[in-house]
């Protein structure tokens, strides 16, 4: 479901795309006097802004500066690393983003995005801009979040891990050799202990973290809370990844079973956090299921002295066969009704992976000049039979 940002909005009124952002705090020493939360509303403003230009076509960030400076100042080193953590790339800020002041008013021109000639094997840029791909996988020992490259390559990956599946699935018996399937998960030493019903309180796990292993420890009434925040993420790493067993309650530097105490738990609201935060988690399928994300979660009593102390909770997580999403990626553009919408995870992943039909087809390459004014709109021209397209370029 797309979601509309009401706290920029377009002004229509403007030839070009412009949006207007309202009241910006502007210049280094101003801002770091700003409380967090009024330094982190403002950045968020205005990336959001140059992700829904960058995204369609370029325009205009109109902002009214908040400070009182009667002289030009700078962005402001906050913004200016939001914004190039969003341009993800290794081109300097002033390939994609200008600033220009005027009296009490700032404009920062926003240049299109460009992700160069598309290629189904090769590394290039993102068809479009993100904020976050909300795509997680398993390093070792920790859980990543991919930056838009690598959820661009990532994606490439599954899809034709899904083709060459699919192929297999449609060719004759005789011509699909013969594999020996071994369960994973019951080869993983984690196993046994999922297996178990009760264990002791400061048992020392005979295994460490690992790429398939996660240890998690939550001493506080607010465990539900922290469950509910992080699982997207570390079910989301595991499914991406090879699958694996997310402990709460295990101590990761003593691999001590330490269990979430009775009073500050109740097991079975536990499970239903975590059902309903997986429950939650967007997928996207290249191939012709429409599996979920596969799981079990087990509930061990943890003993202290032979009295009941509290619960240690394992999720076991499956290889999921195409992308786990922790949520909904965050990336915006401007829609034909002149809104600011965020896109859902079905269109986001069709343009990154360039199968939109006004991208694929409709859309041959975009002209942008760096010496054109910085208001102005770049041009996109269509795909013409010839002479038509001799026409164009000879008049372009």
């Amino acid at each position: 479901m797309q979601t509309k940002d009401d706290s920029i909005v377009v002004d229509p009124s403007q030839p070009d795309l412009v949006i207007n952002v309202g009241k910006v705090t502007f210049g280094e020493e101003n801002r770091k006097k700003l409380q967090k939360n009024q330094r982190d509303q403002e950045k968020k403003k205005v990336v959001r802004a140059a992700c829904a230009l960058l995204n369609s076509g370029g325009g205009v960030i109109h902002t009214e500066m908040a400070n009182e400076d009667d002289h030009p100042v700078e962005m402001g080193q906050d913004l200016e690393q939001a914004l190039r953590e969003l341009i993800q790339s290794s081109d300097v800020l002033q390939a994609f983003i200008e600033c220009l002041q005027q009296g009490r008013h700032s404009y920062i021109y926003v240049k299109s995005w460009s992700s160069g000639p598309p290629s189904e094997d090769s590394c290039t840029k993102p068809r479009i801009c993100s904020l976050s791909s909300s795509l997680y996988r398993r390093s070792s020992t920790s859980v990543i979040r991919l930056d838009p490259r690598q959820a661009l390559d990532f994606l490439k990956t599954q899809k034709r891990n899904a083709k060459h599946t699919l192929r297999n699935e449609e060719s004759p018996p005789s011509e699909i050799p013969n594999i020996i399937h071994q369960n994973v998960s019951e080869s993983n030493p984690a196993f046994q202990v999922f297996q178990s019903n009760k264990i002791e309180h400061g048992h020392i796990l005979p295994f460490p973290e690992s790429q398939s292993v996660e240890f998690k420890q939550y001493s506080t009434k607010c465990i539900q809370e922290y469950v509910r925040r992080k699982i997207p993420e570390y079910i989301s790493a595991f499914a991406n990844t090879e699958g694996g067993y997310l402990f709460i309650g295990v101590d990761d530097k003593r691999k001590t079973v330490l269990g979430c105490a009775k009073e500050d738990v109740d097991p079975d609201s536990l499970q239903r956090v975590i059902a309903g935060a997986i429950s939650k988690m967007p997928v996207f399928h290249f191939c012709s299921t429409d599996a979920r994300v596969s799981y079990e979660t087990k509930v061990i009593d943890v003993f202290k002295k032979e009295n009941l102390y509290g619960y240690l909770v394992v999720v076991k997580v499956e290889p999921f066969c195409c992308a786990v999403f922790s949520e909904a990626p965050i990336s915006w553009i401007v829609n034909q009704k002149q809104e600011i919408i965020s896109l859902n995870t079905k269109e986001w992943v069709a343009k990154m992976m360039d199968t939109d039909p006004d991208l694929a087809e409709g859309f041959k390459s975009l002209l942008i000049s760096s010496n054109i004014p910085p208001c102005c709109r770049p041009v996109y021209f269509r795909k013409v039979p010839e002479p038509k397209a001799s026409i164009q370029q000879h008049l372009f």
